[in-house]
Parts: structure tokens; sequence; C-alpha cells
């Protein structure tokens, strides 16, 4: 198996592969967040584009609302992007309509150039996803969401955490950095927590209030569930 890094949604077109698994990670915090809903008990998270299409689709198949712009949650949500909100009594046996800034657009634009499966991956659901990769014997590209645009540390880091823990191939200069980068910064949880605080992401989302998920999101295969997109939807394997 070799493992390849997009940096960022603009740039999938140049990394499509066909045959491979795409992987969307958004570690700050849509695809952390979506494991975390799953885990609690969620039936179903359908990812859309924008704002008005999340709104206009909850409220027509009675779903739960989850809307986040900038890192806050909209006003017409019932949740935001925050793991720690995805309890069992609020989502369990619920279905989720969910937009954020940088992830759900990351699904989209994989749809929209021909990914033929489609997972979503966090650090928190890393060994479950490692595990189903192998089995099927592809390839996997890494699609990280970034931010607006451009890259981000903690989603890069993924393709590294990836590539170390299931002893896979780089297939590519991005992957061979994030890897090694993977090994001397990130081997341990107090390591990477410690090391993804110079990040951007993270300087958002302390100035917001949300600092207290790091830890949470940079924790190691907290949950056997694999996240796949199935006619729209994601469900958990």
């Amino acid at each position: 198996m070799q493992v390849y890094l997009c940096p960022s949604p603009e740039l999938y077109p140049l990394y499509h592969r066909p045959n491979s698994i795409v992987i969307i990670v958004d570690i700050f915090r849509a695809s952390t967040t979506m494991v975390a809903a799953f885990a609690h008990g969620a039936k179903g998270i359908l990812p859309v584009a924008s704002t008005e299409e999340a709104e206009e689709t909850g409220k027509r198949l009675g779903a739960l609302i989850a809307a986040e712009r900038n890192v806050v949650r909209c006003d017409f949500a019932q949740l935001g992007n925050d793991p720690a909100e995805y309890t069992t009594d609020l989502v369990s046996g619920r279905e989720i309509v969910f937009t954020t800034t940088n992830g759900t657009r990351a699904l989209t634009i994989a749809r929209e150039y021909g990914a033929e499966e489609i997972l979503v991956g966090a650090l928190t659901n890393l060994r479950a996803t490692i595990d189903y990769c192998q089995r099927s014997g592809r390839d996997v590209v890494v699609l990280a969401a970034g931010w607006k645009g451009q890259a981000s540390m903690e989603d890069m880091l993924y393709a590294g955490a990836f590539t170390v823990e299931a002893g896979a191939t780089a297939g590519d200069d991005t992957t061979r950095m994030v890897r090694d980068l993977w090994k001397d910064h990130a081997a341990t949880l107090d390591a990477r927590t410690e090391y993804i605080k110079s990040s951007d992401h993270y300087v958002r989302l302390e100035q917001a209030g949300f600092a207290d998920c790091v830890t949470y999101c940079m924790s190691l295969s907290l949950f056997n569930l694999v996240l796949r997109l199935e006619d729209g939807w994601l469900r958990a394997l």
C-alpha cells in the first residue's frame, strides 16, 4: 500500500488516482467530530457544502443540523463543530446534516472529481481506518481539508501517522516529509499536542475558546469505527 498526501482540496485534481481510497481529514475538527458523532450512536451524517443547504435540508428531513463557519456554530444549528457537543443523549439514533468551513468542502470536491471510495479519517479512528485500507489492498490518497485552500499542519500530519502506523510506503515527497515529522515530533500524545500548538489552527481554536479539544483530537485510535460515504451519506462500518 502506498500513501499519497494532497495538501489542500484545491489540489485534488492533481492527486486524483483511479482505484485509490480517498481519506478526507479535518483533524481540527470536522472529521474528529464526525467520528465522535458515530461513536455516540448517530445513525448517519449528510455532508453538505453550504449553510443554506444545511438549514433547508435539515428542516426538510427532520434531522439535527450541525453547521460551523470560521470555528463558530451557526445561529440556526443545534450543533457546531466541537466533538464534545455530540453526546449520546443528543445524537443517538439521529441523522445529522453537517456543514463546516473546510471538511465538508473537501468531501464535495473529491466526489466531483470522481473519487470511487471516500472515507473520513481522524486520529481517533486511525487504526480501524488503516485496517480497512490494508484489507482492500489499494493505495490511499489522504485529502487534507486545510484552511480555506491553505495547508494545515494537523491534517498533513495525519498522512504521516497513517504511513508510520500502517508500515506503508510514502508515495510522494510530501508524504515522506510528514512521515518524518510524525516520527520526530508527534510520536507520543504529549509530543504532538505540544508540537501542534505552533500551528495556525491551534491559535484559531484558542482564540475561540476551543483549545480544550486539542488533546482529544490528537489522541490515537479511541474508536473502532470506519466512516464511509455511501450514496451521499456517511455511515459507520
